[in-house]
């Protein structure tokens, strides 16, 4: 029995003469994770989809099953990073009775083991924003809404509204800058000044109390 259309569309398996796929198997996911390793790595004029069909060896044609144009992958692009932005930094303050302290070290640990927070994306996602105003639009409110669950942080050390949310933009700028100016530094020279680090800006306890928590 013959395959409706649809059937043969949806199991993506038809090849050109170059071996490309021509229907595309690939999720929306993975034309976005294609896309963010362009931007990091080449700028926002990199994110084109005849270079990102190719970086997935299948035809253009395979892109439109997932997204309109460009600018729709792009807009989705940043509206995933935002999106993420706020589901891990959401975590830390979720609302389990956890200490001011306890919240701060898992600021730390979401900066130091960037395993979900992604440095390199961070700073290609600030370069885009140079270049279009609604990109930096989102970017600055993804800043504001970060610096205030770190004032929140703050509040739960017990500061006033006003001190929290000068520690909360000294703490957030300080992280920003460091990845800004590209300061190279061993994960080991960071772990040792950690403890003053965080004395410092949370203006609690002393380094070596602090240090217990890493």
């Amino acid at each position: 029995m013959r395959e409706s259309g649809v059937a043969a569309r949806g199991r993506g398996s038809a090849l050109d003469d170059r071996g490309l796929r021509t229907v595309s198997r690939l999720r929306p996911e993975d034309w976005l994770d294609a896309a963010q390793r362009r931007l990091v790595n080449g700028g926002i004029d990199a994110v084109k989809i005849g270079p990102l069909a190719e970086d997935l060896k299948v035809t253009r044609g395979s892109f439109y099953w997932h997204f309109r144009d460009r600018n729709h992958l792009l807009e989705t692009l940043l509206s995933q990073w935002r999106g993420q932005s706020h589901e891990m930094f959401d975590r830390l303050v979720g609302g389990d009775a956890a200490s001011g302290m306890e919240e701060f070290v898992r600021l730390v640990h979401l900066w130091i083991d960037e395993s979900e927070f992604d440095p390199a994306l961070e700073s290609a996602m600030r370069d885009w924003a140079r270049t279009s105003d609604d990109v930096s639009a989102v970017v600055k409110a993804v800043d504001e809404e970060r610096i205030a669950y770190i004032k929140r942080i703050f509040l739960d050390f017990g500061y006033g509204e006003d001190e929290a949310f000068i520690r909360a933009r000294i703490t957030y700028f300080h992280q920003v800058g460091y990845y800004t100016i590209g300061y190279n530094e061993s994960l080991d020279a960071r772990m040792a000044l950690l403890p003053m680090y965080v004395s410092v800006l949370t203006g609690k306890s002393a380094p070596e109390e602090i240090a217990e928590y890493f």
